[in-house]
């Protein structure tokens, strides 16, 4: 058996330009998730609102226990459910004097991971993530984490960037260990 009998067959060319085309924009997603998370991590929160699309749903279900299911979720009951207005105020509200729940502000590290593009419309992607975030206060040694799954609706703008026109955050945790969710997931 000469070598080249025993190597697989070779993708046509049309395939593998399209595998190419697919794998950049996964790279573009997952650079701009990465660039989210600093933006969100060093507090750049104004910054963060200019990737917002105005029509945005950005909303966290409860997670249900309910007998031999692992992954269920409310689609009436949300830890936030929130559209551009309110997010908005939210940042405009971080910078006065009365967000006294960041007060010292939370010291954030966001890891985002196992990426993918599940489906390409061109000018929208449908992309869903992991996320985990630290999270330390004030003097406190005591640190906790939020863990969970993102599903996101990035659109493309004219200039190439993405913005995000829907996001769901599904946590792992059935109850949180902080006393409120302050910052942006």
């Amino acid at each position: 058996m000469s070598r080249q009998d025993s190597e697989p067959d070779q993708l046509p060319n049309q395939d593998r330009d399209a595998e190419l085309e697919a794998l950049l924009v996964e790279r573009e997603v997952r650079q701009f998730l990465y660039y989210e998370a600093k933006l969100l991590d060093n507090r750049k929160l104004h910054e963060w609102l200019d990737h917002i699309a105005e029509d945005i749903s950005y909303r966290m279900p409860r997670r249900l226990m309910r007998e031999n299911t692992a992954d269920t979720y409310s689609e009436e009951s949300y830890y936030f459910d929130e559209d551009y207005g309110s997010l908005t105020t939210r940042v405009k509200r971080f910078d006065s004097e009365y967000a006294w729940s960041e007060r010292p502000p939370t010291r954030t590290g966001r890891y985002v991971s196992n990426v993918v593009v599940h489906e390409d419309r061109g000018d929208e992607l449908d992309v869903e993530s992991c996320l985990l975030v630290y999270l330390s206060r004030g003097d406190s040694a005591d640190a906790t984490f939020y863990s969970g799954r993102r599903y996101d609706t990035l659109r493309r703008r004219e200039d190439g960037s993405f913005e995000i026109t829907d996001r769901e955050i599904r946590l792992n945790q059935t109850i949180l260990s902080t006393d409120n969710v302050s910052i942006f997931l």
